[in-house]
């Protein structure tokens, strides 16, 4: 995992692994469920197991973001999106950088296991 924010020996910087993989969340999501339809837009519900909402406010702040960042991707609000990474890239501490990759890392590995339908099927010309 990379948590320091410069390359090292050609390996990518933080803010490039942390944008591949919040990238990944967002491909798999829209794989899985299909892009929104014009004047549609994506609503993230989190739930517990026992079908409780999740509070978002009380999620640690390295999930939040990872919620937050992903859903202005999904919405469409690039901008949103790229504050976000680049907030996470020079103003978090070590420790935050590497709570947040983690957290975002086990949320790709969540999406790519839970059981969602298969993405719609795209009529192509």
């Amino acid at each position: 995992m990379c948590a320091e924010p410069h390359l090292t020996e050609g390996r990518p910087g933080y803010g490039d692994v942390l944008a591949w993989v919040v990238d990944a969340i967002v491909d798999v999501l829209t794989a899985r469920l299909g892009a929104a339809g014009p004047g549609e837009r994506f609503i993230l519900d989190l739930r517990f197991t026992d079908g409780a909402p999740v509070v978002v406010d009380d999620l640690p702040e390295s999930e939040r973001w990872v919620l937050r960042t992903v859903a202005a991707f999904l919405a469409e609000e690039g901008a949103e999106g790229e504050r976000l990474l680049a907030s996470a890239e020079h103003r978090f501490d070590l420790t935050m950088r590497a709570e947040t990759l983690t957290a975002a890392l086990i949320w790709l590995d969540f999406i790519l296991d839970v059981d969602l339908p298969d993405p719609p099927d795209v009529i192509t010309a």
